[in-house]
């Protein structure tokens, strides 16, 4: 039996927590994504396809930004990282709100599917960061879990 295992540091709980969040916050964006990206031929997504009715679009595309940016506060993403799902919401509602022309660019400018797959990338990278180090905990080394929990959960902004 080796002794020396139980004495190895752990991940702490609140780092554990946040991966699991992390996963399911990933899990539900992703199903997000299939509904933005394409109900019909994987092409036309629900936004282009509400986008018919023009107030409706509107309201659905305001709704599901919000939720976006809940999201984006949920994993813990950056300020220019929240304002980027905001520019590209309103840019999705002004286009929008141009009939017909408005129900083409929906088809292409798929704002939350974009959104979507940034918040996932963000995601991928905290996911990446975590099994980094508890793959050194496994191999008996010391990594920094205070830079962990600092790139984690603020961003990195106390140990620039």
């Amino acid at each position: 039996m080796d002794i020396n295992r139980h004495f190895r540091q752990s991940l702490p709980l609140k780092v554990e927590a946040h991966e699991e969040n992390l996963l399911q916050a990933r899990n539900e964006i992703q199903k997000f994504i299939k509904l933005s990206e394409g109900l019909v031929f994987g092409k036309l997504g629900l936004d282009a396809a509400i986008g018919l009715l023009p107030i409706v679009d509107g309201l659905y595309t305001g709704i599901a930004s919000f939720w976006l940016l809940l999201q984006s506060y949920r994993i813990k993403t950056d300020f220019p990282e929240k304002l980027l799902i905001i520019i590209l919401s309103f840019a999705d509602i002004l286009l929008g709100s141009f009939p017909g022309a408005g129900d083409i660019g929906d088809t292409f400018f798929r704002v939350h599917a974009w959104n979507g797959n940034r918040l996932i990338t963000h995601i991928d990278k905290q996911i990446a960061l975590i099994n980094r180090v508890r793959e050194q905990l496994n191999q008996g080394l010391n990594p920094d879990i205070s830079a962990l929990e600092d790139i984690l959960f603020r961003n990195g902004k106390t140990h620039r």
